[in-house]
């Protein structure tokens, strides 16, 4: 009896890992969006009632989660980005034909 196995071809490995940074890109900014409603939000509280320290507080904390959301964001962009390029240039180097599949240079 013969065994069927399955060999990707590291385009089709390049193309998943692509793929994976994309949803780590999506999850870092679904989380930075939320974020930002949060710090809204709370702003509103504190500019209707500046008296209140505990609000001003929970503010500045919320904005250092903002910050922090924003900075996974750019650093999940950047990978998700170098992930296309990798498949793009290896796409292009192994069809010799010249043109990114995106239309980025390699």
């Amino acid at each position: 009896m013969s065994k069927n196995t399955f060999v990707a071809s590291p385009l089709t490995a390049l193309r998943l890992a692509e793929e994976q940074a994309c949803a780590g890109y999506l999850v870092a900014r679904k989380s930075m969006v939320r974020a930002a409603a949060l710090v809204a939000s709370v702003s509103q509280l504190v500019r209707e009632r500046p008296t209140r320290a505990d609000y001003r507080e929970v503010l500045g904390e919320l904005m250092g989660r903002h910050f922090d959301a924003e900075q996974r964001v750019r650093l999940a962009y950047e990978r998700w980005q170098r992930a296309q390029r990798r498949a793009d240039a290896f796409w292009v180097a192994s069809n010799m034909s010249g043109a990114s599949v995106l239309g980025v240079a390699a």
